[in-house]
């Protein structure tokens, strides 16, 4: 009975536990900087392999409405929800950054120096 019991009450437990996502690693054809036209500011634009293309869609997919962070080497620049699916090629990051630094994130990047990472971010909005 007691063992009954307990496999109820771990079954409990992982159907309420949130899944835990492995965060993707990008890989980066090049990176370039862009300028809005509408509003403006300077973006990193950041052109994905197939592969990271992919990778990327089936996350975004899983993921709608859920904050996430974005990392270059381990430093979080970013930190979107997911409105939809992003089923590009390419993303587009903002933020408070100077176009020197966007030159030069993009510069890393298409040199290969650099990595870009996504996960679910430890705080959701």
């Amino acid at each position: 009975m007691f063992r009954y019991i307990l496999l109820i009450a771990i079954a409990f437990v992982v159907t309420l536990a949130p899944a835990i996502a492995k965060p993707i690693r990008l890989m980066v054809e090049f990176a370039k900087v862009v300028t809005d036209p509408l509003s403006g500011f300077d973006n990193l634009q950041i052109e994905l392999t197939p592969a990271s293309q992919q990778a990327i869609a089936e996350f975004t997919t899983e993921h709608v409405g859920k904050t996430i962070d974005v990392s270059i080497d381990g430093k979080i620049i970013n930190s979107p929800t997911i409105q939809s699916p992003i089923l590009g090629t390419s993303i587009m990051l903002s933020g408070p950054y100077s176009v020197h630094e966007l030159q030069l994130m993009a510069n890393q990047l298409t040199d290969k120096t650099s990595t870009v990472e996504i996960d679910l971010a430890k705080k959701q909005r």
